[in-house]
């Protein structure tokens, strides 16, 4: 596999994530606006129903981040294999040029830590979300409309 190859599959790969971390963002704001609508007041099998399509949703979205996350792996190693790259391996996962303190902590690449730091904060907003789903008392609306505008 030549470099332009390796570059290509790898902003390819780049274009996946994106498109990933998008429709995370979508399902999760529609989730989220519908909580505050009407599930945080409905039955519990529909709050099941619902939190199971969300569940199906995001494994599915997980998976495909987690194939997109080999390919890289593989093609950072393709990438080692170059015998003069232009650019080093190690800049690849470091494009910032100061090292983070996180980065310093961990001995992690930029990269790697991006990685971690995307998985962490999915099982979080999906644990919230569960949370706000079934254990979270929502606040009952208030009857009185008296500051609501008049025709």
């Amino acid at each position: 596999m030549s470099e332009a190859d390796i570059v290509t599959n790898l902003f390819t790969a780049i274009q996946t994530v994106l498109t990933i971390f998008s429709l995370f963002f979508a399902i999760v704001s529609g989730y989220v606006v519908a909580l505050y609508l009407f599930l945080a007041r409905a039955p519990l099998m529909l709050r099941l129903v619902a939190f199971g399509l969300l569940s199906a949703g995001l494994v599915f979205l997980g998976g495909t981040a987690a194939v997109v996350q080999r390919m890289q792996e593989g093609m950072f190693a393709a990438w080692r294999k170059l015998g003069s790259p232009y650019l080093d391996v190690t800049d690849l996962r470091n494009p910032l040029p100061t090292p983070l303190p996180l980065q310093q902590a961990t001995g992690w690449s930029q990269q790697e830590l991006g990685v971690a730091i995307g998985w962490g904060v999915a099982v979080l907003v999906y644990l919230v979300l569960a949370y706000m789903t079934f254990l979270y008392r929502w606040p009952m609306p208030s009857l009185d409309r008296s500051d609501m505008p008049r025709d």
